[in-house]
């Protein structure tokens, strides 16, 4: 037997690889490429949507990270961690910041986003890389002035169900208690709550009428651009 195959054969060979033959096989599809997202959180927060809003009305600064499924920020039900804590009750990223850094030592983080805080209504923009290990974003901000409420979005899949990256996608920003202070209103003094709770959804009543989930504090709009 010749030590190497015609080069016709290989051609054939090859291509045979490179498609699903006759049978109806599926082929495994091809991993996406790392994708660039601007995200933008469009904040309504306002007197015309929310009861007593107060004075100084503003988010802190947006910090969150790309990341796979088991690196979450949070998780609703348990306890808050330092990082959370102090993003919650004072909008002071640094221990998050660390806590997010060790999860990109392990490998279950990519990329960090850190945008700064601003005035409500209104808007704040940055970009963040994912990739095909980290398609999920997560990301917190203080409502300030609070206790320890702050919004977030939640390890959002930017992969859809074909495996490739979404060209846009719109989420409520949802509200949540950390469990660290229980303040009962947003310029209320500092109560620890000890022993400390567990981070829960926050609802927030309206300015008129009634809502059974109350209206979001904003939306975070998630688009593609490379």
């Amino acid at each position: 037997m010749p030590r190497s195959l015609h080069p016709l054969l290989l051609v054939v060979g090859l291509a045979a690889c490179s498609k699903a033959p006759d049978t109806g096989e599926i082929l495994p599809v091809p991993m996406p490429e790392p994708a660039l997202y601007r995200v933008t959180f469009e904040a309504t927060w306002s007197a015309g949507t929310h009861a007593n809003f107060p004075a100084g009305a503003h988010f802190s600064n947006v910090i969150g990270a790309s990341h796979a499924a088991d690196g979450l920020l949070f998780r609703p039900g348990q306890a808050a961690s330092l990082g959370i804590k102090d993003m919650a009750e004072r909008g002071n990223n640094t221990a998050l910041r660390a806590e997010i850094a060790a999860l990109q030592r392990s490998g279950v983080a990519f990329r960090l986003l850190e945008a700064p805080y601003f005035y409500s209504p209104g808007m704040v923009a940055d970009t963040i890389r994912l990739d095909a290990a980290h398609p999920r974003l997560s990301l917190v901000t203080m409502i300030a002035p609070s206790p320890d409420w702050f919004v977030a979005l939640e390890a959002e899949n930017l992969l859809d169900a074909k495996g490739q990256w979404v060209a846009q996608r719109r989420v409520p920003a949802r509200a949540y208690d950390a469990g660290t202070d229980s303040g009962p209103t947003f310029t209320a003094p500092d109560q620890p709550t000890l022993p400390a709770g567990v981070v829960a959804p926050l609802q927030l009543p309206p300015a008129q009428g009634t809502a059974p989930d109350g209206p979001p504090l904003g939306t975070w709009l998630l688009e593609r651009i490379k």
